[in-house]
């Protein structure tokens, strides 16, 4: 009886410390992405960060940002004339538009839906 709490134990903490180093693996990406991003153009203060398809979308205090993998500006839009992302979705730039989205599931199937970044209305789903 003892051998079987031994051993879930171990297999408890063996999980935790394998959980540990993927989140941690995953911050330190999202840090050197950000490093990167700074180095690179003339953002100097990050307060939100997705990187999507072969764009990342970065906004400071000011302006959302689309910048493409070489690091060049694409898009620049005043966080004032954006909607209040309320329900916290992604940001994302796809088909030369810049929208919000969320995703959840439907009928055991994952389901996509798009809104617009100005009105947060539904585009497409």
């Amino acid at each position: 009886m003892k051998k079987i709490v031994a051993i879930f134990i171990l297999l408890v903490i063996i999980s935790f410390t394998l959980i540990f180093l993927v989140v941690n693996k995953s911050n330190n990406n999202f840090n050197e992405i950000k490093k990167r991003l700074i180095k690179n153009t003339e953002i100097k203060e990050i307060s939100y960060l997705n990187q999507y398809d072969s764009y990342y979308l970065v906004t400071d205090k000011d302006y959302l940002y689309v910048i493409d993998n070489n690091y060049k500006e694409l898009l620049r839009i005043e966080k004032i004339l954006i909607y209040d992302n309320v329900n916290n979705y992604d940001i994302i730039y796809r088909d030369k538009q810049v929208m919000y989205m969320s995703d959840y599931l439907k009928n055991g199937k994952l389901a996509y839906k798009y809104y617009d970044l100005y009105t947060y209305k539904p585009i497409n789903e």
